[in-house]
């Protein structure tokens, strides 16, 4: 896979999984497999690598491409953390019970 990072391409390993992070503002990842929820504090990405939770303020998404696996953020990042995929599925599973 290759990578378009401001002037040069990078060559990525197929399935390996990279974060990138310009000054709190701008994150790129690779290896996105999906995003399950997201809104402008909070993002669950499912990466080859597990479930991955980023916080911040005002989140958006400039960039994906989920046949190639990439994902850019804008906003400020706050957190990063990866998360049990059980965590999140049960998560899902009472959100879906309450509004379903």
């Amino acid at each position: 896979m290759q990578y378009q990072a401001e002037n040069q391409t990078i060559t990525i390993p197929s399935g390996d999984h990279l974060i990138s992070l310009r000054n709190r503002k701008r994150m790129d990842l690779t290896s996105v497999k999906s995003i399950e929820k997201f809104d402008q504090q909070e993002f669950y990405v499912r990466t080859s690598q597990g479930i991955l939770h980023i916080k911040g303020e005002d989140l958006k998404i400039v960039h994906l491409d989920v046949d190639k696996g990439l994902l850019t953020l804008e906003g400020i990042v706050r957190a990063m953390q990866y998360d049990d995929e059980q965590s999140l599925d049960g998560a899902r599973g009472l959100l879906h019970k309450l509004f379903g």
